[in-house]
């Protein structure tokens, strides 16, 4: 059964990262500051570690099954040709950058590519290449040694926060700035300024997440009040850890909300995250799963942005970077982040239209991963070859 709670969690979490991007093209804290905006920027900032947690919810709920079923190899396959279709888009975001970019050469261009460089918007489809290929690993690792090693091994990886931060920058060794970012993107390690999360500090959002897909998983398989009752009451839990979380450090809601916290793989900054994407998801999942299914099919009728998340976030991005209008006025800020908003919606709604019909759309999306996964399998099954030879 379809959880239309986390589809619209999904198309929550898309439209605020969107809204942030839009939010720099069109220049709006030129012309609007204060509390509110201190606050939407945090709400903004949620979108991250809710994609991320939901793919560990995914990973759990939907691949784990198949997985210890005795489909390792399709479910590898499967995750596997999801990364290469991350990087191929990363890889396309890059090359739009090239030929809009003044700061963008062939050279630098294609070591970004290479995972060596940064990205203005879409450094997170970078971040899915490299967790979607190394989920199988996580799938076996929960497989055969259960959850709790995980989540230990998460949580040290926060608490180690203070001795990974003193650990000497690639570029104070001379190693030079390339390396300075792939530790930054691997580790957390180092001064460079990406987008971020690292892959270690990502891994353990994943790692929560399939905590939280576990959860729901026995909860919605539970009838009665009972079970609905301890949902509440995680929601609550982890709502009122949402709100209370950035009064826990000086200037917390600025950090969290600048990104300067994400960018220093700060725990608050995945406390305050995770906390917020389980309290959002199981109100969602609350508020959806005992209607009527005609009711949820009418809802999830709405959630196209959720159902269409690579997409809108990729192409999406990619018409932000050849926007070159700059909003001189209040009202001409305003007005291009409405006109770039709806723009993105209108794109968003038509490829799930699209994708959803027999056309041409559907077809070059087919063809496009059917290749990718027949490429993967092949070479997965030349690998299992050599190995037993």
């Amino acid at each position: 059964m379809r959880i239309v709670g986390i589809d619209l969690t999904r198309s929550f979490a898309i439209c605020a990262a969107m809204l942030s991007h839009v939010w720099v093209v069109a220049e709006m804290d030129q012309f609007f500051s204060g509390p509110l905006v201190d606050v939407l920027a945090v709400v903004m900032a949620l979108a991250t570690p809710t994609f991320i947690l939901l793919f560990g919810t995914m990973l759990e709920i939907v691949y784990l099954p198949r997985f210890t079923a005795g489909e390792q190899g399709k479910v590898s396959a499967r995750l596997i040709s999801r990364a290469i279709q991350c990087w191929l888009l990363y890889c396309l975001s890059i090359a739009v950058l090239y030929f809009t970019a003044e700061n963008y050469s062939l050279k630098f261009s294609v070591a970004t590519m290479m995972l060596l460089g940064v990205t203005p918007f879409t450094d997170i489809l970078k971040f899915y290449a490299v967790a979607l290929a190394i989920a199988p690993l996580l799938l076996w690792l929960r497989h055969r040694f259960g959850l709790l090693p995980l989540v230990i091994a998460a949580l040290l990886v926060h608490a180690c926060y203070p001795l990974i931060r003193a650990i000497v920058s690639p570029v104070d060794a001379g190693l030079g700035t390339e390396a300075d970012r792939l530790a930054m993107f691997l580790f957390g390690i180092g001064h460079a300024k990406l987008g971020g999360p690292s892959i270690l500090h990502g891994a353990s959002l994943v790692i929560a997440g399939m905590g939280f897909g576990a959860i729901m998983k026995r909860m919605l398989g539970q009838s009665g009040t009972a079970s609905r009752r301890l949902l509440w009451l995680l929601a609550s839990v982890a709502l009122v850890t949402t709100l209370a979380a950035p009064f826990t450090v000086t200037d917390g809601i600025r950090q969290l909300g600048d990104m300067s916290m994400r960018m220093d793989s700060h725990p608050l900054y995945f406390a305050e995250g995770m906390a917020g994407a389980v309290a959002v998801t199981t109100f969602a999942v609350l508020a959806t799963q005992s209607l009527p299914e005609e009711k949820r099919k009418s809802i999830e009728a709405f959630a196209f942005l959720g159902r269409t998340s690579l997409f809108t976030f990729s192409f999406g991005n990619m018409i932000l970077y050849c926007v070159s209008a700059k909003p001189t006025t209040a009202a001409s800020a305003l007005t291009l982040t409405i006109g770039l908003l709806l723009l993105i919606v209108a794109l968003s709604y038509w490829f799930d239209r699209s994708a959803r019909r027999d056309g041409h759309v559907k077809a070059l999306v087919k063809s496009i991963q059917g290749a990718v996964s027949s490429t993967v399998e092949t070479a997965m099954r030349i690998g299992t070859r050599r190995t037993q030879s």
